[in-house]
């Protein structure tokens, strides 16, 4: 599966005092490290806003999947191990 990544290159008018306090706080030493970090930060924050935003209970239904069976997705998961 490839996945093509967009980059392009732009001038923007930044709160120098505001990237350098990120970058002290953060150890980034480069802006551009730094900039990506923020946009990292400020999409998580929103795709938790947007999660908590949703109703966090089932109103009809099972709550739990009568197929869910915690042991066997264990047992799937243990590596294998060579007997020899």
């Amino acid at each position: 599966m490839s996945r093509m990544i967009s980059r392009m290159k732009t001038t923007i008018d930044l709160d120098e005092k505001k990237l350098r306090r990120v970058m002290k706080l953060t150890g980034i030493t480069t802006r551009k490290h730094a900039i990506d970090f923020a946009l990292t930060q400020a999409e998580r924050v929103a795709k938790v806003t947007r999660l908590l935003a949703e109703p966090f209970y089932v109103e009809s239904g099972e709550i739990i999947d009568p197929n869910y069976d915690l042991e066997r997705m264990r047992d799937r998961e243990k590596p294998a191990h060579d007997n020899d």
